[in-house]
């Protein structure tokens, strides 16, 4: 069973059980302080279970992509030296936030694994948790019960402690108590020797766990202690990869289909290529953890993640790297390698994750652009390491400083594990103390650098008997107002920031036409003002459903009622550089490729800041292009086009998803012509409001990230009429000076083309009394055979035309060969008279036919003219050019001799 059908057999399965199909989530989390990236298929749904967003389904399944190489859930250092473990890997879940329990989810699972999947029922085993005592939880009776209905046999039913069977998402968050279905796939004549129920939970290869089945009834808070959660739901992973290897009756996950062929293809490669491959176990280890991690940064480049020096980028970086040092290692890989089996990687599983296609020649070109980078890391490195290992030598010593090893790893980037094997190798040793040390050191830097010192007071509530908390929650009615009258404070809070020493004020208005800080557009300033006082409202930003107006003072009266004002004049700038951002989005995709995608924006009344996914320079051409069909876009006074949806279909869910506005209550949509893009941010109504859009700079951030910086209407406009200005100050400037300048050079290029007539012409003479006085005689021909005057410094191809040309008029039957190095580059000419062509029927285009096939190189010829240049013997680099000119001599002079 293929692995695509084992896929599309656990969705259906969980469709007719009316489960929501969603696609998979970006592997990469953005808003999770704990976590860089999905390592479990409910990480996306961690705010349904702690009940602080009610979700639209309550029955969903997918197939996620998950990534565990941080945090308590790592399988990092266990990639490629076992069967089973991946750092990327596809979880089949399905998920019941507070509608069925414990019964549905074992019903279903035994269901699937032993009805559909035809499991054999003696294989499965089943654990259940014990309870715990320091956590004060009971033995799980109820889990125990429903399997009971389906499990025969006792002896496959077994209970674990909470290290195996009360599942975390990490030290805090959702949780619960967790059965676990593990398969044993050993022979029936292993079964017979030890019983498959003392192999569960030992690291045993053959007999392994598949799904987990997760009761998550409580919240493990940051002080260790558990509470209740208000509703219990069911959080359901199959390892794909796992199953694949049971249903396909393999050892290993590296032998199912979504592996093995790209193995065979990289192992064919290197033995074609002739690599160091000799089928080793060192070697294998390192084509499987190539491929595991290959297929980890395709999907994370996929989804956005780039490789970088901060945060989730270091990981996939860590990941690719990892995978370039083992190749570099064991297989003596010293260039750019894995970039290669990216395209294969995406071409051979096209059906199963056909969504690659597109963005295939950009995820190739950032795993190559880090492959190169990498391993001049390594070649520089190498030099500094060995010039270390050599200075302790001569001194004597034995352990290397840590601290020195710290330095090439943090400030070079050489990685620890190459120098721990560089050194062992010299029988040297490195102070891994002090090497730790100072990680811990920089951690810790680096850690504190990152903590913005503000606290917050608890909130004052100012009107808690007059309004609820839902009558301010969608509280924003700024999209076509920018005043609103009779307003008042809900509450407000004071915010210390202890690394500036100053204070501000946040405010929580009824309702308000201030715009918080949201989609890459900045927050909108303004005023609230009373019969008393006028209050500045700095900025406004958003927290959970709340907006916030930022003031540095509070009014006298709190209780007043205010009219809110926005600086109008500000806030249509910032519409006017939103909507030209869509624009500038739209077209960068449409010109440059699919691959194009959005990694931030900076969207203010100043100008826009645009950062995307691009592994080049936008060419003088394309960013032609791209301002041209702006520009047309705008004088077209196309209109916005704006719909809102309360309840969305899969199509529209999935766009959502991908754009990380998920948590939006109602959703959003901005048209433009063309340009279609889900948007909370603010828009003019036309796109001729924006008069003109011109992008002033356009560079690299990072690897595989570039930037543009554009600006618009009265901005744009006075930029240009600048650069008007100083282009007319140019030209006038270089039309006084041209004409005199013009006449000067061009008696100087008068002077000198004078010179060198001059001296072609005594250059000429000399040789052509050399040649004259050289003349051997063969039968009635008169011979001048040459490849002498690569001695020469001034001789060039022009000079010796000119000496054939004369020659030829002066001398009867001619034949003449010259062969001379320029540049580092042979040339040959042959040249007949035309007598000889007349009586001996001997042309220049005969002779050299028959030596064609030992010549290479661009050549044109006639019946009494041939000129080579670059010509040489076909791709033999075992002779230098002086020889190549004698072997073609040699050549020539074998036939001339026989038609002489």
């Amino acid at each position: 069973m293929k692995c695509k059908l084992i896929k599309d057999i656990f969705i259906n399965f969980f469709k007719t059980k009316k489960h929501k199909i969603i696609p998979s989530f970006p592997i990469c989390l953005d808003n999770d302080n704990l976590n860089f990236f999905v390592n479990a298929g409910m990480s996306p749904f961690k705010k349904y279970f702690i009940g602080e967003e009610i979700p639209i389904y309550t029955r969903i399944a997918n197939s996620q992509r998950c990534l565990r190489v941080t945090g308590k859930h790592n399988d990092f250092d266990q990639v490629g030296y076992d069967n089973y473990h991946h750092t990327m890997f596809e979880m089949l879940g399905s998920w019941s936030f507070g509608d069925y329990y414990r019964e549905k989810a074992i019903k279903w699972a035994w269901e699937l694994l032993v009805d559909v999947y035809k499991i054999p029922k003696n294989d499965i085993y089943i654990s259940i948790f014990n309870g715990n005592y320091e956590d004060k939880l009971p033995i799980d009776k109820e889990t125990f019960k429903y399997w009971s209905y389906f499990v025969s046999n006792n002896n496959n039913i077994l209970f674990f402690g909470k290290e195996y069977n009360f599942w975390e998402m990490g030290d805090s968050g959702p949780c619960g108590p967790c059965t676990e279905i593990h398969v044993d796939l050993r022979s029936h004549k292993e079964k017979k020797i030890i019983p498959g129920k003392n192999l569960v939970n030992k690291n045993h290869p053959k007999v392994i766990e598949v799904w987990n089945l997760v009761f998550i009834e409580f919240l493990r808070k940051l002080d260790g202690k558990l509470t209740p959660l208000p509703i219990k739901h069911v959080d359901t992973g199959m390892g794909l990869e796992r199953l694949c290897m049971i249903l396909q009756e393999k050892d290993s996950s590296y032998d199912t289909d979504i592996f093995s062929n790209i193995i065979y293809k990289i192992k064919e490669f290197i033995s074609v290529n002739k690599y160091n491959y000799e089928n080793n176990f060192s070697q294998n280890i390192a084509i499987r953890i190539l491929v595991d991690h290959l297929r980890a940064v395709i999907f994370s480049i996929y989804d956005g993640q780039l490789p970088s020096n901060n945060k989730a980028g270091y990981i996939i970086r860590k990941i690719l790297r990892r995978a370039i040092i083992y190749i570099n290692r064991f297989l003596n890989i010293k260039s750019a390698f894995i970039y290669k089996f990216a395209e294969i990687f995406i071409e051979e599983n096209k059906n199963l994750y056909p969504e690659l296609k597109k963005q295939k020649e950009h995820i190739k070109n950032i795993i190559k652009k880090e492959e190169i980078l990498f391993f001049k890391v390594i070649k520089n490195g190498n030099k500094k390491i060995y010039h270390i290992i050599e200075q302790y030598k001569k001194k004597n010593k034995n352990i290397i400083d840590g601290e020195i090893i710290f330095k090439l790893y943090d400030t070079y980037g050489f990685p620890i594990e190459i120098s721990k094997i560089i050194i062992e190798s010299n029988e040297l040793s490195i102070d891994e103390k002090k090497f730790n040390k100072k990680l811990l050191e920089q951690k810790v830097r680096s850690k504190n650098a990152n903590n913005l010192k503000i606290f917050k007071d608890k909130w004052i509530k100012v009107y808690k008997y007059i309004y609820k908390s839902e009558d301010y929650e969608d509280s924003f009615i700024g999209y076509n107002n920018y005043i609103k009258y009779n307003n008042y404070i809900i509450k407000y809070r004071k915010v210390l920031n202890t690394t500036k020493e100053n204070y501000y004020y946040e405010l929580v208005l009824f309702k308000t036409p201030f715009y918080p800080e949201g989609g890459g557009q900045i927050g909108d300033t303004g005023y609230l003002l009373n019969n008393d006082e006028k209050i500045f409202v700095f900025d406004t930003k958003k927290e959970n459903s709340s907006i916030l107006h930022c003031v540095k003072k509070l009014p006298n009266n709190i209780l007043s009622k205010f009219t809110t004002y926005i600086k109008k004049k500000r806030r249509k700038q910032i519409e006017i550089n939103h909507t030209s951002t869509h624009l500038l989005k739209f077209f960068l995709k449409k010109i440059l490729g699919n691959h194009v995608e959005q990694k931030g924006s900076y969207i203010s009344n100043d100008y826009i800041r645009f950062d995307f996914t691009h592994n080049k320079k936008i060419s003088w051409d394309e960013m032609n292009k791209i301002e041209y069909n702006i520009q047309k876009s705008i004088l077209l006074n196309i209109p916005l086009k704006e719909e809102i949806f309360e309840c969305i279909d899969k199509k529209t869910y999935n766009n959502f998803l991908s754009k990380k506005l998920k948590n939006e209550k109602k959703f959003r949509k901005i048209t433009f012509g063309e340009s279609s893009e889900w948007c909370i941010g603010t828009h003019v109504n036309n796109t001729g409001k924006i008069k003109v859009l011109k992008i002033i700079s356009e560079k690299s951030i990072s690897n595989g990230i570039r930037r543009i910086k554009a600006i618009t209407y009265d901005k744009a406009i006075q930029y240009l009429n600048e650069i008007s200005i100083k282009y007319n100050l140019l030209k006038k400037s270089i039309k006084s000076s041209y004409t005199s300048d013009t006449n000067k050079y061009k008696k100087e290029n008068k002077k000198l083309n004078k010179n060198i007539h001059n001296i072609y012409s005594k250059q000429t003479k000399i040789l052509e009394n050399k040649y004259k006085k050289e003349i051997k005689h063969i039968n009635s021909i008169k011979c001048i055979c040459d490849i002498e005057f690569y001695k020469y410094e001034f001789l060039n191809e022009q000079i010796i035309k000119n000496v054939m040309i004369n020659l030829k008029k002066e001398i009867l039957n001619l034949f003449m060969f010259v062969g001379f190095i320029e540049n580092n580059k042979c040339f040959i000419l042959i040249t007949t008279s035309c007598d000889i062509i007349k009586h001996k029927n001997i042309k220049a285009n005969k002779i050299i036919n028959k030596i064609k096939p030992y010549i290479n190189g661009k050549y044109f010829w006639g019946d009494s003219y041939f000129s080579g240049s670059s010509a040489y013997i076909n791709n033999d680099t075992n002779y230098n050019n002086t020889d190549k000119l004698y072997i073609v001599y040699n050549y020539i002079k074998q036939y001339i001799k026989k038609i002489f």
